[in-house]
């Protein structure tokens, strides 16, 4: 259209808007725990909107704005956000509480790249405005576009003038059909279901067909209902196990991190029995909350047993309950109650693991029962710091790996032979060099090595200071190297995503890009629903466009964007595939975008954050960033 910025383009979306209600207010009576709680909510309202076929598109300060394909998802999304909502700020004292406004328009919008302009936008915002604290409002638009597709009551408000938009609008509250009022009741009870249901009352079957623009993202259909027959697929003809997070029953909720750390406890412990995979944390961690659908969870994760448990904690005693469950037959293996002093939490850990795994494998092999007693401190505040600095690992966003390396580092100065710690730290280092976050970066690189070497030495059956010290050779330049402790890593423990992943990025700059994605979809297997899929995307992005599958190249650069709109790379993906197919137009607004991302984003940039020189794949892969505007 003339007058257009180049690149852009119009589309009808749905647009969703919402923002935190008194966010100000909760900011100055605790800032800290006021961005921890937004955060965490951040990250829950991003899993829902990608479950649901919509893209985070952007979310300043307490605000986020999406975009969907259709007003269906779109309204099912908002109504399903309010929920979850209200279930993560049932246990808060209610100072600590944080409520969202949600407003929902349908209108044309102008993109470039990633981003959307225009009145549609506008629209949103204000009917975000007019909603109640916990509440939806769609405009007239969004309710024509509904009709009886979804289970829902519209409350006609009537028209309502609205901020720099000349003509009234139609307003109207949105409500889930059953409920009194759009206003939020108080939870019952805290019940985190699976993403694969999350829609299964709105209808969803109609609201994940609808696809297309480069922010696609890979969903899956819900069923109404359970299936009975549901069963979980065996790796290797070996069922898997996951453990789902521990319910925190302390007064205290911030005690949640003393769950979630004894729940990964086990996850690692068990690790060590070869006999079955273990599903990693961050995808078993989906599932919070009781009252699960467990055949469903079970289907999900791919894992035929399940382990869930509560922690209640007071003062110097623990109360820790566990079961182990065959989640195809809904047989509780073993259960059991224990009452232990804090400081016997790491013997109550060997204790539960050794328990599950005798009751999977029968005689345990002496070795791995011995691997399994291994951990890197005895140190409890070492270990609750270490705890934390893994939330804020998880998040990928660099003021989270500033946070993470700080707490990593306190826990190491607490426990200097803490190798996990010391790996984690090191890996910490070399994510802020790849992502030019870091001065220095050749000395950066050169002590992240120094520190993951210490970590093996410390424990040279730590399967994640062998990955640690993998990345830091190949950042270093030293690819062999990099490869074996890769492989080291696997070999360590072969229910480790993570080491797959890397592995992965190693056998790439190795130059066999085909079994760098055999490697990372066996991560994703392992962790079909965490942090690590974002990096089985990254892999598959750049080894796609190494094998001229370019096509491919771009749909993984385009979840990639989804999963992480923060991370530079993804950006650069997209810019590169896309101009490899001679789609300079999407090349050129990707950059545009990476810009937004990044300001100082270059080639030089994105070399140092590869860390291997391959002179022929570094000139295809330049000469397509530079078609895309990038030097």
């Amino acid at each position: 259209m003339s007058g257009e910025p180049e690149g852009s383009q119009r589309r009808l979306v749905a647009i969703l808007s919402m923002d935190a209600v008194g966010y100000s207010r909760l900011m100055a009576a605790d800032e800290a725990a006021t961005v921890r709680t937004l955060t965490a909510y951040r990250d829950e309202i991003a899993r829902l909107v990608t479950s649901a076929g919509g893209r985070v598109v952007d979310n300043p300060g307490d605000n986020v704005l999406c975009e969907f394909p259709a007003a269906t998802s779109a309204v099912a999304c908002a109504l399903e956000i309010q929920r979850v909502l209200r279930e993560l700020n049932a246990p808060l004292p209610s100072e600590r509480r944080l409520v969202f406004r949600i407003g929902v328009h349908l209108g044309e919008v102008l993109a470039q790249g990633p981003r959307i302009y225009g009145d549609g936008v506008n629209i949103a915002a204000r009917l975000e405005g007019l909603a109640e604290p916990g509440g939806v409002c769609v405009s007239q638009a969004v309710r024509d576009q509904i009709g009886t597709k979804l289970a829902v009551v519209f409350d006609d408000l009537g028209e309502q003038s609205v901020k720099n938009i000349p003509q009234a609008v139609r307003v109207h509250r949105v409500r889930s059909a059953g409920t009194g009022t759009a206003a939020p009741a108080p939870a019952a009870r805290a019940q985190q279901r699976s993403r694969a249901s999350l829609f299964a009352t709105a209808g969803a079957a109609l609201l994940l067909l609808a696809a297309g623009g480069w922010w696609l993202v890979e969903t899956r259909t819900p069923e109404a209902t359970p299936r009975a027959d549901v069963t979980a697929p065996a790796f290797d003809d070996r069922p898997a196990i996951a453990v789902l997070p521990f319910d925190n029953l302390s007064a205290d909720p911030e005690q949640a991190f003393f769950a979630d750390g004894l729940s990964e406890d086990l996850i690692t412990r068990l690790s060590s029995w070869r006999a079955f995979p273990v599903i990693a944390r961050n995808s078993s961690f989906q599932y919070r909350g009781g009252n699960r659908d467990l055949k469903r969870v079970s289907a999900e994760l791919g894992a035929r047993y399940l382990v869930e448990g509560s922690v209640r904690r007071s003062g110097d005693r623990i109360r820790v309950t566990a079961q182990l469950i065959d989640a195809t037959s809904g047989e509780h293996v073993w259960a059991e109650t224990y009452d232990r002093e804090v400081t016997d939490v790491f013997a109550l850990q060997d204790e539960i693991s050794a328990t599950i795994a005798a009751s999977l494998v029968g005689d345990l092999n002496r070795a791995e029962a011995e691997r399994a007693r291994q951990r890197g401190t005895e140190n409890l505040e070492a270990w609750s710091l270490y705890q934390l600095g893994m939330q804020h690992f998880d998040r990928q966003t660099r003021a989270d790996y500033a946070e993470a390396h700080s707490l990593f580092e306190r826990a190491v100065a607490l426990d200097p032979r803490f190798a996990t710690a010391l790996a984690r730290l090191a890996a910490t280092n070399l994510w802020e060099v790849a992502l030019g976050w870091r001065d220095a970066p050749e000395q950066k690189v050169e002590a992240a090595l120094g520190t993951a070497r210490r970590a093996v030495e410390l424990d040279a059956r730590d399967p994640f200071a062998h990955a640690a010290l993998g990345w830091a050779y190949i950042m270093g330049g030293d690819l062999k190297n990099g490869l074996d402790s890769a492989r080291r890593a696997v070999d360590l423990n072969p229910s480790m995503p993570e080491a797959w992943v890397w592995l992965g990025w190693a056998q790439l700059l190795a130059g066999d890009p085909e079994t760098c994605i055999a490697s990372s979809e066996r991560a994703r297997r392992l962790s079909p629903q965490g942090a690590t899929v974002a990096t089985v995307e990254d892999n598959s992005a750049l080894a796609y466009f190494e094998m001229a599958r370019y096509e491919a190249g771009l749909e993984a650069g385009r979840k990639l964007v989804a999963l992480r709109p923060g991370y530079v790379w993804g950006y650069a993906y997209v810019a590169m595939n896309s101009a490899a197919l001679g789609r300079i137009d999407e090349a050129r607004a990707a950059i545009v975008e990476a810009r937004r991302v990044q300001p100082d984003v270059s080639l030089a940039l994105l070399q140092r954050g590869i860390g291997i020189s391959r002179p022929e794949m570094d000139e295809r892969r330049n000469a397509a960033l530079r078609k895309a505007g990038l030097e």
